[in-house]
């Protein structure tokens, strides 16, 4: 395999990162952005990247890219982003749908923190991962990982975290064998005519003073 490498997101990347963004989380998305079509989630989730400013914006993303193809993305967010995530969002939202579809998507999304939390102080939130199906099984999503976790040590952090569906134990298998340990499993009843969230795992990995010091 040739040689992945690691950029930061750019705007002009939407129409190959979007994809591999809503493919971390399809029901959860659908449910909260889907509010009239299947297709929204999607559409919102490329204006969302296009702008930029919020937990859904190409600033916050790193791109695995392959041969001049982004076969994976990933973000890293903390307890410091929360507010400025949540405005950002807040103005991402109200500039896609009108007054009253923006009012019932910031319902579903309030009720969908209740399951995928934001992070917690002391953590980076490893977040977005998504790996081209093609390119599944072939080591990029661990070195994404790898890449992702350095990102978490240059903002000081302690601690990793990400949270994981429980229709997905391929990737939980993938995050225990990296020393992710579960903390916390949250149960989800959030369904909707589009997408119904499933339960959660909340999983952390602590890293080492040593480890910290030699990034």
């Amino acid at each position: 395999m040739s040689e992945i490498c690691f950029r930061p997101c750019q705007p002009e990347d939407a129409d190959a990162a979007v994809p591999l963004i809503y493919s971390s989380g399809p029901a959860a998305f659908d449910y909260v952005f889907c509010d009239r079509s299947e297709q929204q989630s999607r559409d919102f989730l490329h204006h969302a990247f296009i702008r930029g400013r919020s937990e859904f914006g190409y600033r916050q993303h790193i791109a695995a890219v392959l041969e001049d193809n982004v076969v994976a993305i990933g973000a890293v967010r903390d307890a410091s982003q929360n507010f400025p995530f949540t405005v950002a969002a807040l103005r991402d939202i109200f500039s896609f749908y009108s007054p009253l579809a923006a009012a019932r998507s910031l319902t579903r999304g309030l009720r969908t923190e209740l399951v995928i939390q934001p992070p917690k102080a002391g953590a980076g939130l490893i977040y977005h991962l998504g790996v081209a199906k093609e390119q599944r099984g072939r080591g990029i999503g661990r070195k994404l990982i790898a890449e992702l976790l350095q990102t978490v040590r240059a903002r000081a952090l302690p601690v990793a975290a990400l949270d994981v569906a429980e229709s997905n134990p391929r990737a939980r298998q993938l995050y225990e064998r990296l020393g992710f340990s579960a903390k916390s499993s949250r149960q989800s009843r959030l369904q909707s005519n589009f997408g119904r969230v499933p339960d959660h795992t909340h999983m952390e990995l602590v890293l080492s003073f040593s480890e910290q010091r030699s990034r």
